[in-house]
């Protein structure tokens, strides 16, 4: 047995005889039972007190993992924690769940009292066409309780095996995970963890196994502008390198990036799809041929596709029932559209590839081997002189030429038979640009009434585009206006909604009753910027702070003050430069004819900070947040 080891921090790990013993189903120590809070975590209102699985296979070689989890919550707040919801993939009948149990227990008048899960409460719900959930609430649930569950999980065949993740949303106090290898097999793991959370790691040759343990993990909780909460969980990921069928076979799995190239182009899912000839292409043919130059065959051809087919909201990688159905049906799942994309590019001679993308919030791939699993959905990477083009068809609302915002920030893999590569995604060249101009005035009561004109480019444009489109209101009530601003919109229109080569561009009446002591009112100029919250306020970071793209956001605004009024001292003229990050801030305020005219303009240039360096970001953000929230102080004649 053959074992490539990729291992994170190998100076943390270290060995131990076994596996620790855990207690029987339902039996509970005193330990637990008194139990009041984490330790390692004081905030968190519940505890994963273990959560281990035992993975084997029986004589036909499907993998069979046992699983109990035990949880003891402190707080009502975490009575959701009772009803599970355990995933598999159900496609073909490949993995089942059976021999569920589960257990509450509290401790009521100095005795202990068990509720068993009846098992008429579990259910199957089917999520799509690849996911199915089986369902159930765990009975008799407090704040106190213990709750316990087990399972088994059924797979056809190894290829299953993917990751074990220490840690969650809640703190957990022992996670396990001990997996027997099929005779023969070969595979690669690596560990993504923290050096400052030890992990053991156990092989047992002579067992054909090999253990994994992790302790005291905090919970791991959603962060602003986090990417994807699956980069930073502790956990060993898994790649089999080849694997038996039970009969007699084995399959090879990909070992290399050129390999994996090789085997999809090969593949009648994937590379047979792109090469398929359709029927009935004339309307495309034509289409292309109305454009000069093949950046504009590009567009046309993807605004075909994004305009005439439907995504119904699946993920994937290949065409398994092929692009027949895809194409006179005009709808299908994210592979199927976009491998078709990409057939139609080819048929227009244009050079176009597939490209292996994991979205954002699916979490980083991991460039030292090709686990195929890591990416979520295929798109086209297609080339016009020296320009490049990334198109995803399923992105109703992105325009030929800019990177889907879900993309930022990621590594694609270009499936090439001769030159396969890996493509580092960032925006070089777009930004979200805003630019809003106000024009307002103040009467002697201290009401501010006024017009605003913003005008959107590049992914401004975009994500507000859908947003509008999915749902106005919403839009008017989370987007434009600020958290906890006293401003209200009146009235709000949009123009160029359709029109991809213009603007978007927001037509805003609003007003907002200004604080007032004393006969003078606070007029509050940072109006429709979406900078007056920090946002970056927890005591500590976990993950890199991702924004996706850089920012552009100028604001000009006029305001006519009261007749006779006065502004004693105003805001001083004041540009703010962050010492170790491309942001600035710079506000200009002045007194003309009565007039406040005030010039604000944010600048970041850059779109993924380190989470190392949250600390400097956070007292950066506070200060701009400082800087726009300073009134100007007018005080009004009487």
């Amino acid at each position: 047995m053959r074992f490539y080891l990729v291992l994170i921090c190998l100076l943390f790990c270290q060995l131990i005889n076994g596996q620790s013993k855990l207690p029987a189903f339902g039996e509970f120590s005193a330990e637990e039972i008194n139990l009041k809070e984490c330790s390692f975590d004081k905030n968190a209102e519940a505890i994963v007190l273990f959560d281990d699985a035992v993975a084997d296979h029986d004589e036909d070689y499907h993998l069979i993992t046992h699983r109990r989890i035990r949880i003891k919550i402190f707080n009502q707040r975490e009575l959701d924690r009772a009803n599970i919801r355990i995933r598999f993939y159900s496609k073909d009948k490949f993995e089942y769940i059976a021999n569920i149990r589960g257990i509450t227990f509290n401790q009521e008048e100095n005795q202990g009292v068990l509720t068993s899960l009846d098992n008429k409460s579990i259910f199957t719900e089917k999520e799509n066409n690849l996911y199915s959930s089986m369902k159930f609430a765990l009975p008799n649930v407090k704040s106190g309780s213990i709750i316990e569950y087990e399972y088994d999980s059924y797979m056809e065949h190894y290829g299953g095996l993917s990751s074990w993740e220490f840690q969650h949303e809640l703190p957990t106090l022992k996670s396990s995970y001990l997996l027997t290898l099929l005779p023969g097999t070969e595979f690669e793991y690596s560990v993504q963890k923290k050096k400052f959370y030890p992990i053991i790691i156990k092989p047992l040759p002579e067992t054909g196994r090999i253990y994994y343990e992790m302790n005291n993990i905090p919970g791991l909780k959603s962060e602003p502008y986090m990417d994807a909460i699956d980069d930073y969980l502790q956990k060993v990921i898994f790649q089999q390198a080849s694997y038996s069928t039970g009969y007699g076979s084995k399959i090879k799995v990909n070992q290399t990036w050129k390999e994996l190239a090789a085997d999809l182009i090969n593949n009648k899912d994937f590379g047979g799809a792109i090469k398929k000839d359709l029927s009935k292409m004339d309307e495309v043919k034509n289409l292309a041929a109305k454009e000069t130059t093949d950046s504009g065959k590009i567009a046309a051809i993807y605004n075909f596709v994004r305009n005439n087919f439907t995504w119904n909201g699946y993920y994937s990688k290949f065409a398994a029932d092929g692009l027949k159905n895809t194409w006179e049906k005009r709808t299908g799942h994210s592979g199927e559209i976009n491998l078709l994309l990409i057939n139609l590019l080819l048929t227009c001679k244009i050079e176009a590839y597939p490209l292996l993308v994991a979205e954002r919030d699916y979490g980083k791939i991991d460039t030292t081997y090709p686990f195929l699993d890591k990416f979520n959905k295929v798109a086209a990477y297609a080339i016009a002189g020296n320009k490049t083009f990334i198109l995803d068809a399923t992105q109703k609302y992105c325009p030929p030429g800019l990177t889907p915002f879900p993309l930022l920030n990621t590594t694609a893999f270009m499936v090439d038979k001769k030159n396969p590569g890996l493509i580092h995604i960032i925006s070089d060249k777009d930004a979200f640009r805003n630019t809003i101009l106000v024009d307002a005035a103040v009467d002697s009561k201290g009401l501010l009434t006024g017009t605003a004109v913003i005008t959107s480019n590049g992914y401004a444009k975009q994500l507000r585009t859908e947003k509008i489109k999915s749902d106005p209101k919403k839009f008017i009530k989370e987007t434009l206006l600020e958290p906890g601003s006293e401003s209200v919109i009146d009235n709000c229109t949009f123009d160029n909604l359709d029109d991809e080569g213009k603007p978007l561009v927001q037509n805003i009446t609003f007003h907002n009753e200004l604080n007032e002591s004393g006969g003078f009112v606070f007029v509050l100029y940072n109006l429709f910027m979406g900078l007056g919250k920090n946002p970056f306020i927890a005591n500590e970071r976990f993950t890199n702070i991702n924004f996706g793209y850089p920012y552009d956001i100028n604001l000009n605004a006029t305001i006519q003050l009261p007749e006779k009024s006065r502004t004693d001292k105003l805001p001083a003229d004041k540009k703010i430069i962050s010492a170790d990050l491309p942001i600035s801030l710079s506000r200009k305020i002045k007194v003309d004819n009565n007039k406040l005219i005030i010039n604000i303009e944010f600048i970041q240039n850059t779109s993924l900070i380190p989470w190392e360096r949250y600390d400097n970001l956070k007292l950066f953000y506070k200060e701009i947040s400082d800087l726009l929230n300073d009134p100007v102080i007018v005080k009004i004649a009487n």
